[in-house]
């Protein structure tokens, strides 16, 4: 039994619903500010569609590209509350992503005891 990935995720796993807890409105709003880095990834991902596929669709890809930059791009720096709720999103993500991982390493460390 790999008895370091029990220990560490359950210690994650409890840190993560603590901070949870601890941080709820943030982790409550974090979906509101998920929108900006979501449409700048799917921004950057028409782009590259455009220049590294050769598809009938490079001006469909381009438009896609430049309304989901400059959506997510004035949400990150115009201020007010998408800037907040980005922020927010940020430090909310922290306690979900150590819940999943820390249940991540639990399960690991149970199969691998198993083997």
């Amino acid at each position: 039994m790999r008895l370091n990935h029990f220990i560490a995720g359950l210690l994650m796993f409890g840190m993560g619903l603590f901070l949870a807890f601890y941080y709820s409105p943030l982790v409550v709003e974090f979906i509101k500010g998920a929108i900006q880095p979501v449409a700048i990834v799917f921004g950057l991902l028409a782009l590259l569609s455009v220049v590294f596929d050769r598809t009938p669709f490079k001006k469909t890809n381009i438009v896609i590209a430049v309304v989901f930059l400059l959506v997510g791009g004035y949400g990150l720096f115009a201020g007010g509350d998408e800037y907040i709720a980005t922020k927010d999103f940020c430090v909310g993500l922290f306690p979900i992503a150590m819940i999943v991982f820390g249940l991540l390493s639990v399960l690991h460390g149970i199969r691998k005891s198993q083997a």
